[in-house]
């Protein structure tokens, strides 16, 4: 009788350790959570290297491509109302090669001795850009465009400093075969960066 309760208690602990559909132990949410934080910093590392290298090589491969567009052009510039007054905005650009020959025939004088700025006074979005194209194209030297110190001029206004007032006869006459010419005057400052001022107008 003792022999029989010992092979049944023996048979009960063998059935509880092999009972069927017993819970496995399942791995703790703090471990699980993060092995999931150690994964997305891994592959948001790879990411982000990734990328860096994809936009150096972008960069490298416009740094290496030449910029055809050597004047920059004024471009959607909104038209302010007349009570404005516009800070003005010279930007320095090379310039190109003239496409005639720069030394005028009349009196001898190269144009593209005369650095030249050319400023927007009408409030229209592109005439200071126009206006350095027509220039630069006679072989003046294009120093900056930009914003005059307001809107309200009316045809072209010119100045010149004194030391080159023989080039103010020529930029009039070579302004007046595209604008109606007005104020003109060789009295611009010394301290000045450029030779010559002009401002287009309405």
């Amino acid at each position: 009788m003792q022999k029989s309760n010992m092979e049944e208690n023996q048979f009960q602990e063998i059935s509880r350790t092999f009972t069927p559909g017993r819970p496995k132990k399942s791995l703790p949410k703090k471990t699980v959570v993060l092995i999931v934080v150690v994964v997305l910093i891994i592959l948001a590392f790879l990411f982000v290297k990734l990328s860096g290298k994809s936009a150096k090589q972008s960069t490298s491969t416009a740094s290496t491509t030449p910029s055809a567009t050597e004047i920059p052009m004024q471009t959607g510039t909104p038209i302010p109302s007349s009570s404005e007054t516009p800070t003005p905005t010279p930007t320095a650009s090379p310039t190109p090669k003239p496409s005639v020959n720069p030394v005028d025939k009349a009196t001898g004088l190269d144009r593209s001795k005369l650095s030249v700025t050319i400023q927007n006074g009408s409030g229209q979005a592109g005439v200071a850009g126009t206006a350095s194209d027509y220039l630069t194209g006679l072989g003046y030297n294009v120093f900056s465009t930009g914003n005059a110190d307001n809107y309200n001029y009316t045809n072209v206004f010119i100045k010149v400093k004194a030391g080159k007032s023989d080039f103010l006869s020529l930029l009039k006459k070579d302004l007046g075969f595209k604008y109606t010419i007005g104020t003109n005057s060789a009295d611009l400052s010394d301290s000045s960066s450029e030779d010559a001022l002009v401002i287009i107008g309405k």
